[in-house]
């Protein structure tokens, strides 16, 4: 999944007939699917055995966190990751988990990881942005390790299976207002090339086996969150690289725009905490499968460069006292990468902020998140002021080096 400030991306591609083709398909209305309440999650029994990939990541640390401490129909855990995890947040440790080194591209280690598995939350991904981002990569591990797990899940009968969208399969070059799951629809031009495409099939594939039949006869239940841009403990990516560009600017952060773009960014531990909810509800309700949910918290809309002053007055960084205009420094932008690209047979050369960075941050990008509300039984664990005590801690100590 992704996260940025600094490190966003040049011009997005067509939608293929492919991805069209895997997201056609029947639904039933969302009316007819029925509410998870406290009483049924009280209701359930205990013992599943949950598999989270990519959990030694930023989100997936969280996941795990959370799956300690709060969530009572799980007894055991592992982690997929080519890292091995190891507890960075300080959690309590209640339950046996095993961390599996190994890679999402590797079929025969993720069968192997599958076994016995009642539920996988598929959050390992690949995220590249930049001039010239791996667009191969974000295919091999994106789309076809998801691959790799839906066939593994359906070998070993695993009966729930949410992936980690990202709301960026749904951005193009227009705003989106309380974007809702029946009003956003992906653009025919993304805004980021590679990442969001990626990320859009393999969001296809999860859905599309929905309601499949295992090997040993049991059905996969499939489920899909978008994650938003996030923040908090262990981010690599959003805030730190605001604080980083501060850093190598003596401290100040370049304000870029007029400053009335309305981002959401929501806490990492809300995040998390949707994956545990989306679990216990599937597990409880079926008719859940095959569904997308955006699952934002209550951290305030704002523009970027506002949501950025506690984080950089932590470091006594600031904001610059002018802003440049987003229209020529985007094209600016937009120009050199043309150029860049022309000379890439000879030289390779990453721009440290790519355009469609700039028009990202310029946007309206916000999402209604009451479905996931209603239907999951999601609310945000963390309310904005404990985020940003707990984001500040982390934030005011990090390390800035590239």
């Amino acid at each position: 999944m992704r996260n940025r400030l600094t490190t966003w991306t040049g011009r997005g591609k067509h939608r293929s007939l492919l991805l069209r083709a895997l997201y056609n398909r029947q639904k039933s209305p969302e009316h007819h699917i029925s509410m998870t309440t406290p009483t049924d999650v009280q209701r359930s029994s205990t013992g599943d055995v949950v598999m989270v990939t990519g959990g030694a990541g930023f989100l997936g640390q969280h996941i795990i966190g959370h799956l300690q401490e709060k969530a009572d129909h799980v007894s055991e855990i592992r982690v997929l990751d080519i890292r091995p995890y190891s507890n960075k947040l300080g959690h309590k440790e209640l339950k046996p988990l095993t961390s599996i080194l190994g890679n999402i591209c590797d079929l025969q280690t993720v069968q192997q990881a599958c076994r016995g598995v009642n539920t996988v939350l598929h959050v390992a991904g690949m995220v590249s942005y930049g001039t010239f981002p791996d667009i191969d990569g974000m295919q091999k591990i994106n789309v076809q390790g998801t691959q790799n797990i839906v066939e593994s899940c359906l070998i070993n009968g695993v009966e729930r299976l949410i992936f980690c969208s990202t709301v960026d399969v749904v951005v193009g070059f227009d705003d989106i207002r309380d974007g809702r799951e029946t009003t956003t629809h992906v653009p025919k031009q993304f805004l980021f090339p590679g990442y969001p495409a990626t990320k859009y099939e393999a969001e296809c594939l999860v859905l599309k086996a929905n309601a499949k039949k295992c090997e040993n006869g049991k059905i996969l239940w499939t489920m899909s969150l978008r994650a938003n841009v996030m923040y908090g403990e262990e981010d690599p990516f959003y805030v730190t690289s605001g604080l980083r560009s501060a850093a190598s600017n003596r401290g100040r952060l370049v304000q870029v725009g007029n400053g009335q773009s309305k981002f959401q960014q929501v806490y990492v531990g809300n995040t998390a905490w949707a994956f545990i909810c989306g679990d216990r509800a599937l597990r409880l309700n079926h008719n859940l499968g095959g569904e997308i949910f955006y699952i934002p918290d209550d951290t305030p809309v704002q523009n970027s460069f506002l949501f950025m002053q506690p984080y950089l007055k932590s470091r006594n960084y600031s904001l610059t006292s002018y802003r440049l205009p987003c229209g020529p420094v985007y094209y600016s932008l937009y120009l050199m990468e043309l150029v860049l690209h022309l000379l890439s047979p000879l030289i390779k050369i990453n721009l440290p902020t790519p355009s469609c960075s700039v028009r990202y941050i310029n946007m309206d990008l916000y999402f209604n998140g009451s479905k996931g509300r209603r239907l999951l039984g999601y609310e945000p664990l963390y309310s904005p002021q404990e985020a940003t005590t707990r984001s500040l801690k982390y934030y005011k100590h990090v390390t800035l080096l590239s």
